[in-house]
């Protein structure tokens, strides 16, 4: 029988694992919901698996070599830089991600956290448990209605997020090299170059892939060239924003408040880190994607790309399709 071994299942708190494994039992294939935590566990619990599943574990070319019968690997997610993906198209391994699970829940959450850093909703609930009744503390707000908002990346999330902001009138702008023009004005978002983003935005919100390219975009020297007081969201990957950089620039006011679903150094960052002290700054715990129905979207959706790789055929979501037909 096929076997299925998802290999770090403790990172996903609280997930229902049934849903995909009763999926896949319905199509012959036996499932194991390991928590590994070392290369040696995931060998240990993977070396004779046909398809594996991952959510953190950083899967490169010498661990793939221990998995012999790897056909196919899934990330539980949209973005999938834990997988060196060069090194499984050498081997034949197909790569999955989820492209569209759950866009509507992290360009909502886009949304809440915008919101709230606008109104200081978190900042004066802090400030308010701690004995002060004070509705002007910390920094000062604007209407959204005479706000600028640029994001950085315009895929399906920035698209959605940009639906829901419609109603409050912003002058909205995005840089993405990768889309033509009629993307950005069907939205009515004009095209800019991140420079122009960096320069023109009160609120950047960032929706963009974490490549070489992204990796610390956001940092000293970019945040020196965004406005004074800016606000920056980022429910996209953790290491996009220098955390160091950020913090200091929340401290010494630069920027006026961040909220990050997304951190560097996730899922365990230093509780010293001076970003926690940070009060105008907004933490989760990479939860944007959560939702009854994006769970439930998950599982069935890593179902099918294992099903549908070891049945012989490569999904839509198979972000190595190209190079694996040649």
């Amino acid at each position: 029988m096929p076997k299925y071994v998802l290999l770090d299942s403790q990172t996903l708190f609280g997930a229902d694992y049934g849903i995909e494994a009763n999926i896949l039992k319905d199509h012959g294939i036996d499932s194991v919901i390991a928590g590994c935590k070392t290369n040696e566990e995931i060998v240990k619990v993977a070396a004779d698996a046909d398809a594996v599943g991952l959510v953190y574990v950083k899967m490169d070319g010498p661990l793939m070599d221990q998995l012999k019968k790897c056909k196919v690997i899934v990330r539980y997610g949209i973005g999938y830089d834990s997988i060196v993906v060069p090194d499984a198209s050498e081997r034949g391994i197909a790569v999955c991600n989820l492209p569209d699970y759950c866009i509507p829940d992290v360009a909502t959450h886009a949304f809440g956290m915008i919101l709230d850093c606008c109104r200081k909703i978190t900042l004066m609930d802090r400030n308010l448990r701690a004995g002060s009744w004070n509705g002007n503390y910390g920094y000062r707000v604007n209407r959204l209605s005479c706000l600028k908002m640029g994001l950085i990346g315009f895929g399906n999330i920035a698209r959605k997020l940009v639906e829901y902001m419609k109603p409050y009138n912003m002058e909205t702008f995005a840089f993405d090299p990768y889309l033509s023009t009629d993307v950005f004005s069907n939205l009515g978002v004009k095209q800019v170059s991140l420079e122009e983003v960096l320069a023109k935005s009160d609120i950047i919100s960032i929706h963009t892939p974490l490549t070489k390219e992204t990796t610390h975009l956001i940092n000293k020297a970019s945040i020196s060239k965004m406005k004074d007081g800016v606000i920056i969201i980022n429910t996209a990957r953790g290491p996009i924003i220098s955390l160091d950089d950020l913090a200091d620039a929340a401290k010494n006011g630069k920027v006026k408040a961040a909220a990050l679903d997304a951190i560097e150094g996730e899922p365990t960052v230093p509780k010293e880190h001076a970003i926690f002290a940070c009060e105008n700054v907004i933490l989760n715990p990479h939860c944007a994607y959560n939702s009854v129905e994006a769970e439930i979207e998950q599982h069935e959706k890593v179902a099918k790309s294992v099903i549908d790789v070891l049945g012989g055929s490569l999904p839509y979501n198979c972000v190595n399709k190209k190079l694996l037909q040649k």
